[in-house]
């Protein structure tokens, strides 16, 4: 197919010959039953460039069910012959195929909120492509990061969709999935039924910081790939150097160069290398489990679809669109590395929330306390790394720094064990911050506005869920997964203080 009449914003990366893919070739022996001529469909290719990427267009002709290969001739919506006369008919392999979301999304979708870390398919220059969002903007903006290119852009609400897979003749998760829309009438307990579940927000920067922090030369590592045909495999090498300000020379333990003698070398971003993730216990694996599976000197991610009466288990791989046998043997439960914390994903179409899993190596990066902000007697603000405490506020004030990156401070309200004597406590440089400046509220909070929320003593971290009569608001706790209600006046507009200055928080 030529490429001419297209613009990607996706960057390939060089194949390495030396990896392995499982094979996408598998036979069909029948015709999924929404390709017919005439029908609207979305295209895909393994094109370089274009991988995540769905153009638009029809059916022009189906071919014989005995057929082998199963080619089907589409003509493009968007895409014209290379003298721009008329639109691009070719044939495509029916794995490239699948029915048109039409809408895009349907009419509770749309009052569903797009929350920050969902996959989404972004329409840009006449193609959905593939992307994850990192940021809920105040502007209704959404900011969409694309893995293959490692690029970051905003879209409008109206140019994203919720991301689905078309796997086994039908849509995951369902079409007709969707969270039923929230009642005013609804009461607190109403909310405790039907909350929405964690995922997985990554933030560049603190995932940059934490790779300069823990890629030390000679560190263990786990290195992933956007070549066509390896996009979501982990294999396992070690750092050699850190190159720059985010990328790492890696050498692999199983993959050789050319030569089949010599350790493959090769480079990674700091996007695309983690360490192992822990081991598990002995668990039984369910259908539906996000898993990785040991392959070709790789760990591929698949998920469960069927267990089996000898022990091993079915294994669906979305990439490549196969399905395999593993013993258990070489299965592990599929695992995130989310701004240095390890998170368990949720089952298709599951309504729980996410569980973490402990890292031996969550850390932070040091720095120095800024004196500038940081004076001897001066208020700050002091969250606490305590478990049962975090995304928590106490007003402090700062008694005297101890070496470059801690100090102690004495709490205003919280009392040491006599009860008497006000509580002080060695800190570190990323727990303590200034007092936020006031804001003046002239207009009640709004529903999903990112909150302040005055309780035990302290700021804790929210999001007003619903707005109530007199001046009164439930607000959801997403550590504790708790929602509790508020007046106006305990409740302050969420700010973030970085590189000295103070972010007020959008929705």
């Amino acid at each position: 197919m030529s490429s001419r009449r297209r613009q990607s914003p996706m960057v390939s990366y060089p194949t390495n010959q030396r990896k392995k893919s499982p094979n996408n070739n598998h036979p069909l022996n029948r015709l999924p039953s929404f390709l017919k001529p005439g029908a609207a469909v979305e295209i895909s290719t393994n094109e370089e460039g274009f991988r995540g990427a769905w153009f638009m267009g029809k059916v022009v002709a189906v071919p014989s069910p005995d057929k082998d290969p199963l080619n089907c001739q589409v003509e493009y919506a968007t895409i014209s012959e290379a003298d721009g006369s008329k639109p691009l008919k070719e044939f495509v392999d029916l794995d490239h195929l699948r029915p048109a979301l039409l809408p895009p999304m349907s009419e509770m979708e749309k009052k569903r909120d797009i929350l920050a870390g969902e996959d989404v398919d972004a329409f840009y220059k006449d193609v959905w492509w593939e992307g994850t969002v990192t940021e809920v903007r105040g502007d209704g903006k959404f900011s969409v990061y694309f893995r293959g290119s490692g690029e970051l852009i905003q879209f409008r609400r109206d140019e994203l969709r919720f991301h689905r897979e078309w796997i086994n003749d039908t849509w995951k998760p369902p079409l007709d999935e969707a969270e039923e829309e929230e009642s005013e009438e609804d009461e607190v307990d109403d909310y405790t039924e039907d909350r929405e579940y964690l995922v997985p927000q990554v933030n560049l920067e603190t995932t940059k910081a934490i790779a300069k922090e823990m890629f030390s030369s000679g560190t263990v590592v786990e290195v992933s790939s956007d070549e066509e045909g390896f996009v979501g495999c982990w294999f396992a090498a070690k750092v050699v150097e850190r190159i720059g300000d985010d990328e790492y020379r890696i050498e692999y333990k199983d993959l050789r160069e050319e030569n089949g003698v010599e350790p493959l070398k090769e480079v990674a971003d700091f996007l695309h290398i983690r360490p192992p993730p822990p081991s598990d216990e002995d668990i039984d694996f369910s259908v539906g489990d996000k898993i990785d599976a040991f392959y070709n000197d790789g760990w591929w991610v698949g998920e469960v679809i069927d267990n089996l009466k000898d022990g091993s288990v079915g294994i669906f791989f979305r990439e490549s669109a196969e399905k395999m046998r593993f013993g258990r043997q070489g299965l592990r439960l599929h695992k995130d590395w989310v701004n240095g914390t390890w998170e368990l994903p949720l089952k298709r179409g599951e309504l729980k929330r996410a569980k973490k899993v402990p890292c031996e190596r969550n850390v932070r990066p040091k720095r120095a306390i800024d004196k500038q902000y940081f004076s001897i007697g001066a208020p700050v603000e002091v969250s606490s790394i305590e478990e049962g405490f975090e995304d928590s506020w106490f007003l402090a004030k700062l008694i005297e720094y101890r070496g470059t990156d801690k100090c102690l401070v004495e709490y205003d309200k919280l009392k040491a064990e006599d009860g008497k004597e006000p509580l002080r406590e060695e800190v570190n440089e990323f727990q303590i911050r200034p007092q936020p400046p006031e804001m003046v509220m002239v207009n009640p909070f709004e529903k999903l506005d990112k909150v302040n929320a005055l309780y035990n003593d302290g700021w804790w971290i929210g999001v007003v869920k619903k707005v109530l009569a007199k001046s009164s608001y439930l607000v959801h706790f997403s550590r504790t997964d708790e929602i509790l209600k508020f007046h106006h006046s305990q409740l302050r507009l969420h700010q973030e203080w970085s590189d000295g200055k103070w972010i007020t928080s959008s929705k």
